[in-house]
């Protein structure tokens, strides 16, 4: 399954003596109120260098799971989906300039944080005017994708997950209460999806005091396939069901599968989902 990889660099060039192929990525991606919300506070992100001429990457992806009530967790992490797209269409340069980025890995190290302090801010001015009001926050799980290299930057339950041939792996850990039982030798795998702690989140962009984000760099495949996922989807899906309906569809069919698959199983949450398709280009 996926190794770790060193840090991708950020540009778009490579060594004229290193031998290598140049990926096509096919993506989609859909989110869905479920069958019990009346609102959908989750959001996510595609942004290819078709959009963004300027990029100095192949693609930015994303899925956001707001959380806070009276639809605050929909302006959440909207917030994290705006703060993204503004940066990466327009205002990157000057931001890898300030900070002296020289990787994938630094921009989400740096940039994940950041995120997490203006929506902080945002919240507790919110706060003052309404004191009744719940603080907000959300998730996210963001992928940059830079020729063969994936970098995932990580807080919250939200997921992300790579399928090679019939073989799936989960490149996130669930940042709730539970997986840290679990991780604390408290708790085991199957007790923890059915405790009370298992949507606890031990960290999540605006609501935590400060956040640690999870960021590691993979390499891919020619025929991987890429989903990030909000716990809507996890809570109603199997891992052997995210290799089946990826490897039968197209990008854009697998999406509308599986979230007709979560709906038909009660679709209790939010749903979204994001997938990338990485194969040869022919030409």
């Amino acid at each position: 399954m996926p190794q770790q990889s060193q840090k991708s660099k950020m540009s778009r060039s490579y060594p004229s003596n290193c031998e290598v192929f140049v990926i096509k990525i096919e993506m989609a991606g859909s989110t869905h109120v479920g069958q019990k919300r009346t609102n959908n506070e989750d959001s996510f992100l595609i942004l290819t260098p078709k959009q963004v001429p300027d990029l100095p990457l192949d693609a930015v992806m994303l899925a956001a799971d707001g959380m806070g009530g009276h639809e605050r967790g929909e302006v959440a992490s909207g917030m994290v989906r705006d703060i993204f797209e503004e940066l990466f269409c327009g205002q990157l340069a000057e931001f890898l300039s300030a900070y002296g980025i020289k990787s994938s890995e630094d921009l989400l190290k740096i940039l994940i944080p950041e995120v997490h302090q203006n929506l902080s801010s945002y919240s507790e001015e919110q706060a003052e005017n309404d004191s009744q009001r719940e603080k907000m926050g959300t998730t996210l799980t963001a992928a940059l994708v830079h020729g063969t290299n994936l970098t995932i930057g990580h807080v919250g339950d939200s997921r992300a997950y790579l399928v090679r041939g019939d073989m799936i792996a989960q490149l996130t850990e669930d940042h709730t209460m539970a997986h840290l039982l679990v991780k604390a030798g408290k708790m085991t795998e199957e007790e923890a999806a059915k405790s009370k702690y298992r949507n606890a989140l031990s960290q999540a962009l605006g609501a935590s005091k400060k956040v640690k984000p999870e960021v590691t760099t993979f390499d891919l495949e020619i025929g991987d396939r890429l989903l990030l996922c909000t716990d809507g989807l996890t809570r109603h899906v199997k891992d052997e069901e995210f290799v089946e309906i990826l490897q039968q569809n197209s990008t854009q069919a697998a999406c509308d599968a599986l979230i007709e698959l979560a709906n038909s199983r009660g679709g209790r949450d939010n749903i979204t989902v994001v997938i990338a398709y990485f194969h040869q280009d022919a030409n």
